[in-house]
């Protein structure tokens, strides 16, 4: 009888070893998908207690499932980081392009114009569109990680390169409207002409206008190329933050993610204990940028426009404008520098002739850097969809199979397989945390998230500042824009191929050098100034469709105009 009994506890013990270990198999396939092998200790966990899971495994997969973590939510960081930087790319290197043809298309109007004297008007022009560049050229390891870049001034003022740009060229203009073309001032008379720009002010008031336009233009691209930056530098930081889960926590996610395959089930944790377990631990670490981000998400799609390509394109049909108020205001312009200088004193300059064409020559087409108006678009649509990237950051986490089921019944509910019964915590903040059921300790602030917070909000204050307020849309107010050179704003109508030629050889009438003609155009050549090669950089995103259309037709009317 005794035989009899012993013989049924062996089978019994072996039938209960033989179904511990076919439930050990089941789990073997998420053991070897987080790859925590197999240990040789007999010795059961300390936290799982579980028969599949020895000291080493547990000690393993509780690092591999923090990793999982982690990695889960900077697969939502990582992408929108990418998404600012590439953006930021292709802005830059397109008005970069843009400022390069500019400049060839206004030093082809110069050429046109200024015929033999020309070449005189390189170093201004070059100096003006180098300040443009320096404008928009920044360093963006600077950008991300310096937290005083933001706010400082400008390493330009365009409305001071802009005034020296046009006191410079006034000489060269002041020649053309005598047409003296083989005659030069002397160095004394022009350093007068240069030194009366201001009393005589030839070119009325464009230059003051073309100042404002470039100046609020090219600074406001400044400003987003910057904030681009600082918020794809604000979400690698926060990565940072999100990998310093502390050892409390990643006990607890071992807990919900590995302890029921240590204990040989086949079954993930219930959605609301895992909601509550990466809120606690993960969500609250960053949960207070979410406010911040939300606000720094709304100022870019504000200022989401590119402004400084309707400024680049417009800025040699403003040259040309200044050039005809000169021309055409030739008499009281003439009796002005009388005034302050005294009749012209020249030098003999017989070297100085009209230029012949030379292949290659460069007409003053239309610009060929269309906007990017297809990225913009996918880019405000694709930022805005995150802005609660913070709040609903350790969500993300409960999304995985290995850490959450869709329900809360015949679960992992902590302790067994059932129904979790406790409550969802509302929210990751802070302030939430002393609700939850599975985070028993206080969640201090990280002081690099009071910092990223300030970071945030002062970008946006730097995008509102640039921003046009409440003013028209901006499609709206592209045409208006628009509609407002084609009326000739200032004191003079715009010089353009298919307007009123300029024949350098005079036309009849005393110091005029103008001659009215429907279609014709120029012939004249210059020397071009080359963009560098464009680089392909990662397609990205952009803004909204009221923006596009605005761009749009503003490029087709310059296009059309040219």
């Amino acid at each position: 009888m005794k035989c009899l009994f012993v013989v049924l506890v062996v089978a019994a013990c072996a039938g209960v070893a033989t179904a511990a270990s076919a439930s050990c198999m089941l789990a073997e396939e998420f053991f070897a998908r987080h790859n925590v092998s197999a240990d040789d200790s007999d010795e059961p966990g300390p936290v799982c207690a579980g028969h599949c899971c020895g000291r080493g495994r547990e000690v393993r997969l509780q690092s591999a499932l923090r990793g999982k973590a982690e990695e889960s939510v900077a697969a939502a960081t990582r992408p929108i980081a990418e998404l600012l930087l590439a953006t930021r790319r292709t802005l830059q290197e397109h008005l970069t392009a843009l400022s390069h043809q500019s400049q060839n298309k206004t030093a082809v109007l110069f050429s046109q114009v200024y015929r033999s004297h020309a070449t005189r008007a390189h170093a201004p022009l070059a100096s003006l569109y180098n300040d443009i560049r320096t404008l928009l050229r920044s360093n963006a390891e600077h950008d991300v990680t310096s937290a005083e870049e933001l706010g400082l001034p400008s390493p330009k003022d365009l409305a001071a390169s802009t005034k020296k740009f046009f006191r410079e060229v006034f000489p060269v203009a002041y020649q053309n409207v005598l047409r003296l073309d083989s005659k030069q001032f002397t160095p004394e008379y022009e350093a007068c002409l240069k030194d009366a720009y201001d009393a005589v002010q030839p070119f009325g008031e464009v230059p003051q206008q073309l100042a404002q336009s470039l100046s609020k233009s090219l600074e406001a691209a400044r400003a987003l190329l910057q904030v681009l930056a600082v918020g794809a530098g604000a979400l690698a930081a926060s990565e940072q933050v999100l990998s310093s889960i502390n050892e409390d926590c990643t006990v607890k996610l071992l807990k919900a993610g590995g302890c029921p395959r240590c204990q040989g089930f086949e079954s993930s944790p219930c959605r609301s204990y895992c909601l509550n377990v990466a809120r606690g631990c993960v969500g609250s670490l960053v949960a207070e940028l979410d406010a911040p981000w939300a606000g720094y998400v709304e100022g870019v799609e504000r200022l989401a426009r590119v402004e400084a390509d309707a400024a680049l394109r417009a800025l040699d049909a403003r040259v040309s404008e200044a050039i005809m108020h000169a021309l055409e205001n030739h008499v009281i312009l003439e009796k002005k520098v009388r005034q302050e200088c005294g009749p012209p004193i020249t030098l003999d300059n017989p070297s100085m002739t009209s230029p012949s064409p030379t292949p290659g020559s460069t007409r003053r087409d239309a610009l060929r850097a269309p906007p990017p108006d297809t990225e913009l678009l996918q880019f405000a649509a694709t930022l805005a969809t995150s802005k609660k990237l913070f709040g609903t950051l350790a969500d993300r986490i409960c999304d995985e199979p290995d850490f959450a089921s869709e329900g809360n019944e015949h679960c992992w509910n902590g302790q067994s397989i059932g129904e979790y019964t406790k409550a969802l915590v509302a929210s990751a903040s802070i302030s939430d945390q002393k609700y939850n059921p599975e985070v028993t300790t206080g969640t201090a602030q990280d002081s690099r998230v009071a910092a990223l917070g300030d970071r945030l909000r002062q970008a946006r204050q730097l995008l509102v500042s640039h921003s046009w307020g409440g003013g028209a849309p901006a499609a709206e107010a592209f045409m208006q824009g628009d509609e407002a050179e084609d009326e000739g704003s200032g004191s003079g109508r715009s010089y353009t191929d298919d307007d009123a030629a300029y024949d350098a050889e005079g036309s009849g009438e005393e110091g005029s050098g103008v001659q009215d003609g429907a279609g014709k155009s120029f012939a004249g050549e210059e020397t071009t100034y080359s963009a560098p090669p464009k680089t392909a950089g990662a397609s990205v995103p952009r803004p909204l469709a009221s923006i596009i259309l605005g761009i749009t037709v503003l490029s087709y009317l310059s296009y059309a105009l040219t």
